[in-house]
């Protein structure tokens, strides 16, 4: 056809082909003969106002006869005033108005996407379960949830981190699937995490955590680091690695073992009666004790490092084990994933009620989240005691300032 479209002539199109395509008849479930219109109010919200200058209702009354009379729209005119009262789609002209706007069915575009998502099913269990559910919006005539643009750059990253083996960095990670090194942060890390989160089946209760810290753990799972990770060592401790050599670790010569290397140690001979887990690095620093063994895993600690732990405690296990960390919700939180992530019995040292009585005036108040965890966590029976004491007085306290007090 070789009629030009006008703006209003191709926005009164495009939204009878909306209405359209969201009917029942275009999903194929009316059986009656459906008709599909639009109020002129709707492209031209001014159309039926007193004050709108009559030349542009004149104009767009004759873009709209132009449209009719080319058989693709029929007019519903009010005679006494030759006022458009709707504007009715003929169904027989939708392969020509299709045409018309360069617009393609949505019918076929969906099916695009359908293929794109199988394309990916078969490769890791969080990836299928997101593409079946993909799937299966656009097989029942809803939307994926994100943009085809958006959902390819979604699918590769979750393709890339599901099968991945190696530490890499997010920058890596970003330049490699993006070719940006800073697009995957702004852009894509939330909602790759959740997808990973609503999919997965973590280790780790992360849901009390705030959002970074989750986003911190889920992606370490996968060995997607933010920084280099490493494992920090000091006290009497002997490394033996795979290759047959040994490291000789003392409380003076503390050493660094990157989390990469963890598969190559064979075990590690602990020369003390106890070993510390310290939550902060600040805080592994200060703190000292010839009968301990002390090591820093940064925070909340992901498969890798729990799996270390575990061949640890293998060789070691008649030793005692602790752990130290921030006398708040989240410290707690942290001890709990521990316990439940390797299977061995951590207690908590310098993290009670004795020394939130201590070292009072060095507490913070507790945040709307922190009473929030702490409730959870004394429901759960997890060291009520300490629970109890941090909601009826409104207190928390950092690890660092202990172990600074006790270096003095």
């Amino acid at each position: 056809m070789s009629l030009k479209l006008n703006k209003s002539q191709k926005s009164v199109l495009s939204a009878l082909l909306d209405v359209y395509e969201g009917s029942k008849t275009y999903r194929g479930e009316n059986a009656r003969n459906q008709s599909f219109s639009i109020k002129p109010e709707r492209v031209f919200p001014e159309y039926d106002d007193d004050y709108t200058d009559q030349d542009r209702v004149d104009l767009f009354n004759s873009d709209m006869l132009s449209l009719e009379q080319n058989r693709l729209v029929e007019l519903n005119i009010r005679r006494s005033s030759n006022v458009i009262k709707s504007i009715i789609l003929n169904k027989e002209a939708l392969p020509q108005i299709y045409s018309l706007l360069d617009r393609r069915d949505i019918t076929e575009l969906r099916q695009r996407e359908i293929k794109m998502y199988q394309g990916y099913l078969g490769i890791n269990h969080i990836l299928e379960g997101f593409c079946n559910e993909q799937i299966h919006r656009l097989s029942n005539y809803k939307n994926a949830e994100y943009n085809r643009d958006v959902a390819e750059n979604i699918l590769e990253l979750l393709k890339t981190i599901l099968t991945n083996t190696r530490d890499i960095m997010e920058r890596e990670l970003s330049v490699a699937v993006l070719s940006d090194t800073k697009l995957f942060e702004s852009s894509y890390r939330s909602r790759v995490c959740r997808i990973i989160e609503r999919f997965g089946e973590l280790e780790q209760d992360i849901s009390e955590m705030e959002r970074k810290d989750k986003e911190k753990i889920i992606l370490e799972e996968f060995h997607v680091l933010s920084n280099p990770s490493y494992i920090f060592f000091k006290g009497n401790v002997e490394i033996a690695y795979n290759d047959g050599s040994v490291v000789a670790v003392k409380p003076y010569n503390p050493i660094a073992v990157s989390s990469e290397v963890i598969d190559c140690i064979s075990h590690v001979r602990l020369n003390c009666h106890k070993v510390v887990t310290v939550e902060n690095l600040a805080a592994y620093n200060r703190i000292n004790d010839e009968d301990a063994v002390f090591i820093f895993l940064s925070g909340y600690h992901n498969r890798a490092k729990q799996s270390f732990l575990k061949k640890l405690w293998k060789y070691n296990n008649s030793v005692k084990w602790h752990h130290f960390g921030d006398i708040d919700p989240d410290g707690y939180y942290i001890l709990k994933n521990l316990i439940a992530g390797t299977g061995i019995n951590f207690e908590p040292v310098y993290m009670g009620v004795k020394e939130l009585m201590k070292y009072e005036k060095y507490c913070k108040i507790l945040q709307a989240n922190d009473v929030k965890k702490a409730t959870s966590l004394r429901d759960a029976g997890f060291y009520v005691d300490v629970m109890d004491f941090m909601l009826e007085h409104n207190c928390k306290l950092e690890q660092e300032i202990i172990s600074w007090l006790k270096s003095i």
